[in-house]
């Protein structure tokens, strides 16, 4: 350009007479490489309230197109992907946040949250909710997607938060019915009015929700071996880094790539709490070398913060509280000769 400036994205927004639903394009063709994620994220937050994050998986500029289309209650998009990945940025919730639910169209991606991960190929369906940990990776893809209202879909599936990042055949049963409906919603863009629009609206969520049930009804057993398979892990971590003081339910959901909700409703169950189980665990520990004759020259701050304590009188106070002595009192009758 004349005045040495960066070439921008293509945008068109298409506002047309009359009651005609709102279409607006987005393209990253020409913009520079290094700002088309950037670009892309920013276009979703604004259309749809969801923060992204999303790289390319090769060495390729990434490569997207999108047609947004929006009515009063009915938002959905038609978009392009090169290979790239998407995940989760942490943030507050939006007082009206959405559920993506994606009709995959062409292309393979894998969908994974809340430890749930699937591989999705042109006819499936699966639902993402954005405001919680998820990972997207795909190859060169093209998606169809509707935003539903999250409150709404939670009316209709009360359990939908184990049911995201999970695969909907769409050639079969309840599922092909919600594509079926996607295929034609689409297809009618050109001619959508804002009424008709939403009276889809008010249609989509009730397909979806009749698809996810037949999909709960088969994964009950498969569900019930993921969650042990999850607390293993996540009890497995928590030993392992025990010795952590930073060690906490956010420090655990990063690493396990789990929500902190998820983590409070794996161990549920459970009579104490996740956190008060690792100071329990840490206790224990600290109890165990407190009374070995073997470590009788550490001090009981070292063993203290060799377990995650950061605080000596803290600890005191919770050994105390668990096992109705002090640590000092403890060691000397565990250590004292026999009578």
């Amino acid at each position: 350009m004349a005045d040495g400036s960066s070439p921008e994205p293509a945008i068109t927004r298409d506002t047309p007479g009359g009651d005609m639903i709102e279409t607006e394009t987005f393209s990253t063709d020409g913009a520079p490489h290094e700002r088309r994620a950037r670009m892309f994220q920013e276009k979703m937050d604004a259309l749809f309230s969801m923060d992204l994050a999303v790289q390319t998986t090769n060495q390729q500029p990434l490569r997207t197109s999108m047609s947004a289309y929006s009515s009063n209650r009915l938002h959905f998009a038609a978009l392009r992907f090169s290979p790239h990945s998407t995940s989760y940025v942490r943030k507050p919730p939006q007082q009206a946040s959405r559920l993506l639910v994606t009709l995959q169209k062409e292309g393979i991606a894998t969908v994974a949250q809340e430890g749930r991960e699937s591989r999705v190929t042109a006819g499936d369906i699966f639902v993402l909710d954005p405001t919680r940990p998820f990972h997207i990776e795909t190859g060169d893809i093209r998606t169809h997607s509707v935003y539903l209202p999250r409150d709404r879909m939670r009316q209709l599936v009360p359990n939908i938060d184990d049911l995201t990042a999970m695969t909907i055949p769409g050639y079969g049963g309840p599922g092909a019915m919600f594509r079926a409906v996607m295929d034609e919603l689409f297809d009618m863009v050109p001619q959508l009015t804002d009424d008709t629009a939403d009276r889809i609206a008010d249609l989509i969520p009730s397909v979806l929700a009749t698809a996810l049930t037949a999909l709960d009804r088969s994964d009950t057993m498969m569900q019930s071996r993921l969650r042990q398979f999850h607390r293993e892990r996540v009890s497995q971590y928590i030993q392992d880094h025990l010795s952590d003081p930073a060690l906490d339910v956010n420090m655990i959901a990063t690493a396990t790539n789990l929500s902190a909700r998820y983590l409070y409703q794996l161990f549920d169950d459970e009579t104490v709490t996740l956190m008060k189980s690792v100071w329990n665990r840490r206790l224990e520990n600290c109890r165990r070398e407190l009374g070995s004759a073997a470590l009788r020259s550490r001090t009981i701050g070292e063993i203290a913060y060799s377990w995650g304590f950061s605080d000596v009188a803290h600890f005191s106070r919770a050994f105390r509280e668990r096992y109705q002595v002090s640590p000092r009192e403890f060691r000397k009758q565990s250590q004292a000769p026999d009578a």
